[in-house]
């Protein structure tokens, strides 16, 4: 014999997978938590469309996947050429690293998940305290600098005039984010 889902007593069941007895008290309380579970799922579901049309919140998902991925991407790079990681802008080694954007996503958000614009770079120092280190103090380089030093003259004026050049603003939307998203840790996965 089943037990009733709200008083706990033992009733006969006069239909299958019945989940209270017949106690017109039980079966209001039932049926008042399952118009609550089905409240809950669709509220659930409101939620999760809100999300998906939120762009920002989108922004906030889709950035730390992206910024894993081209760290990740970044050192695979140097141990491919048996390298030893390096800040693109103070060249130290051994640090704590982060995704350093070349053009800053507030100066020009169309190119903050652009691997072009992106490159391993020290997080407190370079990135947090210097704001990149574009141009290098008495102690550094700086980021220009780092790129001529990696790719060379050329390599480094092609990779500043492209991401000087992508300046038309781009609009994201919350699909399109999702799906980079899942984009990107599918390639995260990989490392």
């Amino acid at each position: 014999m089943p037990r009733c889902k709200v008083c706990k007593e033992k009733f006969e069941a006069k239909y299958f997978l019945q989940k209270a007895c017949f106690n017109p008290a039980c079966l209001a309380e039932w049926s008042k938590r399952e118009r609550e579970k089905e409240s809950d799922k669709a509220h659930k579901a409101r939620k999760k469309e809100f999300n998906l049309n939120d762009v920002k919140y989108q922004h906030d998902l889709t950035q730390p996947v992206f910024n894993r991925l081209r760290v990740q991407e970044e050192l695979e790079w140097f141990r491919s050429r048996g390298l030893e990681p390096e800040c693109i802008s103070c060249a130290k080694k051994n640090m704590d690293w982060c995704c350093g954007h070349f053009k800053t996503r507030g100066a020009q958000g169309n190119l903050r998940y652009d691997r072009k614009n992106t490159f391993l770079q020290c997080n407190r120092y370079c990135n947090m305290a210097l704001s990149g280190n574009i141009y290098g103090d008495k102690n550094t380089r700086g980021y220009i600098q780092g790129l001529k030093g990696r790719f060379g003259e050329s390599g480094a004026q092609e990779i500043i005039d492209y991401c000087e050049s992508k300046t038309s603003p781009r609009k994201f939307t919350g699909k399109e984010l999702e799906k980079m998203r899942k984009e990107f840790s599918v390639e995260l996965k990989k490392y």
